[in-house]
């Protein structure tokens, strides 16, 4: 099964063992579902998250943590001023202990158990939020997840979609124009009818050609004179000239 380029760490804080472990398996289901590779790390305590080094795209938390004052509220404001990025999901048996943090530190919360299809909605939410795709690919028609950032390139490959991306390259079933409308990232810009590149990977570029690179990997694409102002704009805009 094709795993995409999307790797999530995740983080699952319960201080109930057979709880832990439970949204351990619910997570790690839902992750299988959606073709989505996960890592996942687990604590008993508030404390041991907090002092974790690792930075994780979601954390789980129990809000209830019975450990003097450091508990699932303590753990959730320590994070986001460690890592803001961070997604946090609180779980919980009691609902009329969320109203007052979720909004505050939470994306939102989860009763336990936890469901999974409410699970599997929340995660695409996510994905959606991490300017991330899922890319059904023509041969073997997998559902694959590709970050935004990884992808380099796109062009019309007949009537579907080449995707051009840091870890390979994937044919979807959908066409170039429709891929190309859910590239609205700002760093998104057409050189050509036929290319739709990330600027941040060009190297240089004239009124003909667009050099792209990625370590090793070089790629050279059509520059359409007709784009060429509108392109030479967005490069300084997104990081400025480069040649």
């Amino acid at each position: 099964m094709l795993k995409g380029e999307l790797d999530m760490r995740i983080a699952i804080c319960d201080d109930e063992k057979d709880a832990l472990q439970q949204t351990i398996n619910i997570v790690n289901n839902v992750f299988y579902e959606m073709n989505i590779q996960c890592y996942i790390d687990q604590f008993t305590n508030a404390l041991d998250l907090v002092q974790c080094k690792k930075q994780y795209d979601v954390i789980f938390l129990d809000i209830e943590l019975k450990e003097h004052d450091k508990n699932g509220v303590w753990a959730a404001k320590m994070t986001k001023q460690k890592n803001p990025e961070s997604i946090i999901i609180f779980t919980t048996n009691h609902e009329e202990y969320i109203d007052d943090v979720i909004e505050k530190y939470a994306f939102r919360y989860c009763s336990k158990p936890i469901d999974e299809y409410r699970l599997k909605k929340s995660m695409q939410v996510i994905l959606d939020r991490m300017q991330v795709i899922k890319v059904e690919i023509y041969e073997g028609r997998d559902n694959i997840a590709l970050p935004l950032c990884n992808i380099i390139y796109i062009t019309p490959e007949g009537k579907h979609c080449k995707i051009v991306t840091i870890k390979g390259e994937y044919i979807a079933t959908k066409s170039f124009k429709e891929i190309k409308e859910h590239l609205t990232a700002k760093d998104f810009c057409e050189c050509h009818g036929s290319y739709y590149v990330n600027l941040n990977y060009v190297e240089k570029y004239s009124n003909t050609e667009v050099y792209l690179k990625y370590k090793s990997h070089e790629y050279k694409v059509h520059m359409s004179r007709r784009l060429y102002s509108i392109f030479k704009e967005r490069m300084f805009i997104v990081g400025g000239e480069k040649i």
